[in-house]
């Protein structure tokens, strides 16, 4: 794993804590876009929140949470950060709502598609709130992952290689001789570029997984949790 993701690099979270400015304000883009969707849906179906409150709710929690240098409590050892994030928002919830929601909708810290996260929770009703909460960030972070993916790859001038890996993970996986003959490539091009494309899927999986733990044992404790991996010796 070493030559995949050095664990020396500093994370996202660990620069909550670092008192530099422009350090936490990266950190409080890359947080915004990993939680918003499970905080929208958490604030669904635990406090029943009609869907436009949900939303203003959600938007108004990063913000006071920004300004108010919420986040930058965090203590590591009391508890992961997913954890912690989401007893902000129970606070902030039961203390702060009314004044929250004064706030309308338009000068969100980035732009959020609600819509689109509304139909999947519609999808799914009846679903626990806190098992909901960390379904949607793992769910969530796997699609970042691959948009992830189908930049890098693009980028190195390979989008068949994104293809062929949501092919053979998204879908139902097609035989190599199918995959071939669909791309035009021989069955040890596919065998090859899955292997590029898996690799790079991997990187940036791991990479978006630091970027939101605190330090090495919290990134170790979930690539396990998440993805299985010990990444102390893998």
């Amino acid at each position: 794993m070493s030559e995949l993701f050095p664990m020396t690099r500093p994370s996202a979270v660990a620069d909550l804590l670092s008192g530099d400015a422009a350090r936490r304000e990266r950190t409080l883009g890359i947080i915004v876009r990993a939680y918003w969707r499970p905080v929208y849906k958490y604030l669904r179906l635990r406090y029943r929140r009609a869907a436009e409150e949900a939303e203003d709710l959600t938007q108004a929690f990063f913000e006071v949470a920004i300004q108010r240098a919420t986040l930058s409590s965090y203590d590591p050892e009391r508890a992961r950060f997913r954890t912690f994030l989401r007893a902000c928002l129970d606070r902030h919830v039961i203390d702060h709502h009314r004044r929250a929601t004064a706030q309308r909708r338009g000068g969100t810290y980035q732009h959020l598609d609600f819509t689109a996260a509304e139909a999947e929770l519609s999808a799914s009703p009846g679903r626990d709130p806190e098992q909901a909460f960390d379904a949607e960030w793992l769910r969530h972070l796997m699609q970042l992952a691959l948009e992830g993916l189908d930049a890098a790859l693009a980028a190195r001038d390979k989008p068949i290689h994104a293809r062929l890996f949501r092919d053979f993970h998204l879908d139902d996986p097609p035989t190599y001789a199918e995959a071939a003959a669909r791309y035009n490539i021989t069955t040890t091009d596919v065998t090859n570029w899955l292997h590029v494309a898996r690799r790079e899927f991997r990187r940036v999986a791991l990479s978006l997984l630091r970027d939101l733990t605190v330090d090495d044992d919290d990134f170790a404790a979930e690539a396990r949790a998440v993805f299985g991996l010990d990444v102390a010796t893998d």
